[in-house]
């Protein structure tokens, strides 16, 4: 057999770089389209396994194994994601624009939450720098420093001028790093500034919209850096579904240096003498964060009821 990992992923059509760097396009057995299983509904705040059909079909990223031009079976995956549909990264580039779309601490918590969950390391990058004046940088720098202390390096970058995208090359070396983010704030563009010869539409920002017209249409894997960069379509909703709300404070790790006297605390408004609250409103906690956090839980809360 055959082996490869895949890097694309259109109509059904797989594109398989092989071991001797060739890349083929092949199809998946139809074994691997889906299956019988119990598991969780992803698509629901209910946590209560049941039987259903699953989609297990290979998926960008996967390394896979390819007999008679189709693709039998792929290796157990370390992780993997649903949106973006990808498989066995080692870290995700959140790219926030630091303006034109505003800067969001809710969103960029929001991607955190579900990166966590799924074992992946965050980096986070600050596009369009240029947008904003030396003042309104150092204030975004000194919130995102909160970042920092927390282990998530944050850099900073105007594309269009090429400052600070060698760093980011920095921490593209030697992993499978997918582009993730706020829609409009300039993934396409970052990657033409890192890969200059890399031929991918970018748009211009929408001012009646408020957000950017994102032309990625597919999931991608490129070559780069004794590693692979992932372009994947845009969002423009999130949400925490697949969390449940007694695990949500756990995905919140700067929660983890107070201990909470209640058991089983849930760490909201209404909880009176709850360290965590109480670390919030002494700007111990970033107060961002913990706005985060209540809009969360109070979201999965909701969920349960309907």
């Amino acid at each position: 057999m055959l082996k490869g990992r895949v890097i694309n992923l259109n109509g059904g059509i797989y594109k398989v770089l092989l071991e001797d760097s060739n890349i083929i396009s092949v199809k998946a057995r139809g074994k691997l389209r889906s299956e019988k299983q119990y598991a969780v509904n992803q698509k629901s705040y209910s946590k209560k396994a049941v039987l259903q059909t699953i989609k297990n079909s290979p998926k960008v990223g996967d390394i896979v194994y390819i007999e008679n031009d189709m693709i039998d079976h792929y290796e157990p995956r370390k992780n993997e994601l649903i949106r973006p549909d990808i498989a066995n990264v080692d870290q995700i580039l959140l790219v926030f624009a630091a303006k034109e779309p505003d800067f969001s601490f809710y969103l960029l918590d929001l991607f955190i939450v579900n990166i966590i969950k799924q074992n992946i390391k965050p980096c986070i990058v600050i596009s369009k720098i240029d947008k904003l004046n030396d003042n309104e940088l150092n204030d975004l720098k000194k919130s995102l420093e909160y970042y920092q202390n927390m282990g998530y390096p944050v850099l900073y970058v105007n594309s269009k001028s090429g400052e600070g995208v060698d760093k980011v090359k920095e921490a593209l070396d030697n992993k499978i790093t997918v582009l993730s983010g706020q829609t409009g704030a300039g993934k396409s563009t970052l990657i033409n500034a890192i890969i200059p010869d890399f031929n991918l539409k970018t748009s211009e920002i929408s001012f009646a919209l408020g957000r950017g017209k994102h032309t990625t249409r597919e999931t991608n894997l490129y070559i780069y850096n004794n590693g692979f960069i992932g372009d994947t379509p845009g969002f423009s909703k999130l949400d925490v579904l697949g969390v449940d709300k007694n695990e949500l404070s756990s995905l919140f790790i700067d929660f983890k240096d107070y201990s909470c006297r209640f058991k089983d605390c849930n760490h909201t408004e209404n909880i009176m003498g709850c360290s965590i609250k109480e670390a919030a409103k002494n700007g111990e906690i970033l107060s961002s964060r913990y706005d985060s956090y209540l809009k969360m839980y109070k979201q999965l809360l909701e969920g349960e009821k309907k």
